[in-house]
């Protein structure tokens, strides 16, 4: 297969076989240029299936570049391409499949802004102490919300969370401990709580789409075969941004047949 303007490293990463693959690879050189090509390669050579094949980024803005770039490298009549964000391609499985775990197709995705107006509207259900001072009642509820999104990024549910308060608690020995663990149980249950309004409210944030998805794919196993199955090569560009949640999303996707190629910039 003749491929131009690509050096020896580059046309050896395209043509690599099955099994996991990590490139590693600074800015400007040709990152997206090999997962295209990898694509390409993919489909005319090795005879996969266009839509066997899930490629995803970090930004709408690159999913539509990496679009662009596939759509002028191959045929006319490869369209059925599985190219998204992380959170894009979560939505989707979730309004297709989420109602195997109680998730109604049709849920509102809300955006920060909306996230702060929903925790605001229901403060008093979440039943603050120490982080609802009574002269600014809502000084702490934008850094709730921010600290409630890094743990479903870490993959921590409300329940682990809770478990750790516990655990802390009974660890605590001086009074500085006990209003640390004070604290922590506040975090723990107000989390929890505004899992709940959400899912009241028939609302989903940014931050649940993908551990949602992992809670879908966990729990029911004839969906995940079904992706597995489906995805015959998965390719993730700028690895380097992902977080604990994406990229336990992106291996169990992979399955035991492993065939994941990563794309990093070591400098990032």
């Amino acid at each position: 297969m003749p491929i131009v303007n690509l050096n020896s490293a580059q046309i050896k990463a395209i043509q690599y076989g099955d099994g996991p693959l990590l490139i590693i690879a600074g800015a400007g050189t040709g990152k997206t240029t090999v997962i295209t090509e990898r694509i390409k390669y993919l489909i005319q050579k090795k005879n996969i299936p266009s839509d066997h094949i899930l490629a995803l980024t970090f930004t709408e803005k690159s999913a539509r570049e990496m679009e662009e770039r596939i759509d002028r490298i191959m045929p006319y009549g490869y369209t059925q391409m599985w190219i998204s964000t992380f959170h894009s391609f979560c939505d989707q499985i979730l309004r297709q499949d989420g109602i195997q775990i109680g998730i109604t197709p049709n849920y509102k995705l809300i955006s920060t802004a909306e996230s702060v107006q929903l925790i605001k509207k229901n403060i008093f259900k979440l039943e603050l102490d120490y982080f609802r001072p009574l002269g600014n009642p809502t000084k702490f509820l934008e850094a709730l919300l921010t600290h409630f999104s890094r743990l479903k990024d870490e993959d921590i549910t409300p329940n682990q969370y809770s478990a750790f308060a516990t655990k802390k608690h009974k660890q605590a020995v001086t009074v500085e401990d006990r209003e640390k663990v004070k604290q922590i149980k506040e975090l723990a249950r107000s989390y929890k709580l505004y899992e709940k309004i959400k899912s009241e409210n028939g609302v989903m944030d940014f931050s649940d789409l993908i551990s949602s998805t992992l809670h879908l794919l966990r729990n029911r196993k004839t969906v995940l075969q079904k992706y597995q199955n489906l995805f015959e090569f998965i390719l993730v560009d700028e690895f380097q941004d992902t977080n604990f949640a994406q990229n336990e999303l992106a291996i169990m996707l992979a399955g035991t047949k492993q065939n994941i190629t990563v794309v990093a910039d070591d400098d990032q």
